[in-house]
């Protein structure tokens, strides 16, 4: 049946498989440049000896550990509450049994300890099996994007701080750490078409990051199948919204986002549209690819017209709620990705995290006021 989760099923299963079960062959189909073995020759008629380059090596089990990310993510698709922690936790636990057994690796050990630990506390009455659940995929992905040398140093100490080792884990720990949050939300959220749909969603971001940013990430039919996913996830989620909801957006995040904008917003982009920049903050300052021409004067000044337009639209309640909701879905994913570009400076990044903070207030009212279908 042609439905978004069987789309994401399809992706994160059937595409990902090679990774799991070919991932010596997919090292350089994903990463062409990685060295695959180094030799030393012996002495005088002695034989040369090849062995996995560490490179080689670090790529390979991360692509594993990736496959078994996307089951884990998966089975919060499948199955529902402590049956899908078990499931996701059973893919986390056979992954590392296997890195352990079959190529002597020692996994990150606070992982391994805190995998126990989820696993038992599904045993556990009440609430308690999803609370660590939920709590160990999120504590991981941020741990991982974090601290990417610390974790990958537990498995293999010989990887120092610059090189390309450090450099291609960082990147498969972004990978793991998506499917992290992704199966954090899907456990967090009570209602599965909205799950699923914020789930793809944050997922797409990454993957428009990896391909347009890092000039790596899936194949073309594959970013296809992720894109086709999360437009259906939204399609199936719907354009109803309880009335209920509906005025809590209104009078919470909409009412406060139409202040916000109108009285700071619309007043810095109309003064970027006059070459003026506010100290600091001004887009000069948050992105060193930035300068002022007549195409950015239009282009900030048709910006600051626009959002004085949404901003009274907000703040007098003509705007709909689920349409406040909809489109900041949309605009974090874009804040997002701009926040990733590497002309973007940290202070960027921190004036630019408002979007964030509405999209995840309006999510929580979303939560709160509408049904769960969830029963587990």
């Amino acid at each position: 049946m042609f439905t978004a989760k069987n789309l994401a099923l399809l992706y994160n299963v059937v595409g990902m498989l090679p990774f799991g079960l070919m991932s010596a062959s997919m090292v350089t189909e994903v990463w062409p440049n990685v060295q695959g073995q180094t030799c030393t020759k012996a002495g005088w008629g002695g034989k040369e000896t090849c062995t996995d380059s560490l490179e080689f090596t670090v790529a390979k089990i991360y692509l594993q550990v990736m496959f078994g990310m996307s089951l884990l993510y998966s089975c919060q698709l499948i199955f529902s509450g402590k049956k899908a922690n078990l499931a996701s936790m059973g893919c986390m636990a056979a992954t590392m049994t296997k890195h352990i057994v079959v190529d002597g690796l020692i996994p990150p050990p606070p992982v391994m300890a805190m995998t126990a630990i989820v696993i038992a506390a599904q045993f556990a009455p009440g609430p308690w099996g999803q609370r660590a659940f939920i709590g160990f995929c999120f504590f991981n992905a941020f741990t991982f994007l974090t601290q990417p040398l610390m974790v990958l140093q537990d498995s293999f100490p010989d990887v120092v701080a610059g090189s390309k080792e450090a450099a291609l884990g960082a990147f498969c720990f972004e990978v793991i750490s998506l499917y992290l949050v992704m199966a954090g939300i899907v456990a967090l959220i009570p209602m599965k078409a909205y799950g699923l749909a914020l789930s793809m969603q944050a997922g797409l971001a990454v993957v428009a990051k990896h391909v347009v940013i890092n000039k790596s990430g899936p194949p073309p039919p594959m970013i296809g199948i992720w894109i086709v996913a999360t437009l259906l996830a939204w399609k199936e989620y719907g354009w109803v919204m309880k009335p209920q909801c509906d005025k809590a957006i209104k009078s919470g995040p909409q009412y406060v986002h139409g202040i916000l904008v109108g009285t700071n917003f619309v007043p810095y982009f109309v003064l970027e549209s006059l070459g003026v920049s506010a100290p600091y903050v001004g887009l000069g300052a948050i992105d060193t690819s930035y300068t002022y021409g007549g195409a950015t004067a239009m282009f900030t000044g048709m910006l600051a017209l626009y959002l004085a337009v949404s901003a009274w639209t907000e703040y007098t309640g003509q705007m709909e709620g689920k349409m406040f909701a909809m489109y900041h879905y949309f605009l974090s994913f874009v804040v997002f990705f701009w926040q990733c570009q590497a002309s973007t400076t940290l202070v960027g990044v921190c004036f630019f995290a408002a979007p964030h903070i509405f999209t995840s207030w309006t999510i929580y009212l979303v939560v709160k006021n509408s049904p769960h279908d969830k029963k587990d």
